[in-house]
């Protein structure tokens, strides 16, 4: 799928979403089942993480747009410090899991996706200042 989702607009949206999702899913209304709705946030959750990193590369290297996540998640140790990437990729990797639907497997509980929300949040915030740093680095120091 290629990168075009990095604005910050976009996530904030898609953090939105997975917040209505979760608040939903609570009352066990509407046409989503609560295991649909826990599914469906970590989806909105993954592809906010996805628009960070994206972000977060495209602000250094125009060329990093069309590699694979996987690719882009190893660029990212580069970009961000190996610490942020580690925790953004077992993030990725939960996320990518509990997206994922098996016949024989429970999805995701509702408090699980809550506490990736909060997660993804602050990854978020994290990769926005790498990005800052990398942008403007004489000002990192001030």
């Amino acid at each position: 799928m290629p990168a075009t989702r990095t604005g910050a607009d976009t996530i904030t949206a898609l953090l939105t979403t997975a917040d209505a999702l979760l608040a939903e899913g609570l009352d066990g209304g509407g046409p989503l089942t609560p295991a649909g709705r826990a599914r469906g946030a970590a989806y909105a959750l993954r592809i906010a993480l996805e628009a960070a990193v994206d972000a977060t590369l495209t602000a250094e290297e125009a060329g990093l747009g069309t590699i694979s996540m996987r690719a882009k998640l190893l660029c990212l140790r580069h970009y961000a410090g190996p610490a942020l990437a580690h925790r953004v990729n077992a993030l990725w990797n939960r996320l990518s899991e509990g997206c994922k639907y098996h016949h024989d497997e429970i999805g995701p509980r509702h408090a699980q996706v809550h506490a990736w929300r909060a997660t993804v949040g602050t990854l978020v915030a994290e990769l926005a200042a790498a990005r800052a740093v990398v942008a403007f680095p004489q000002q990192a120091g001030t």
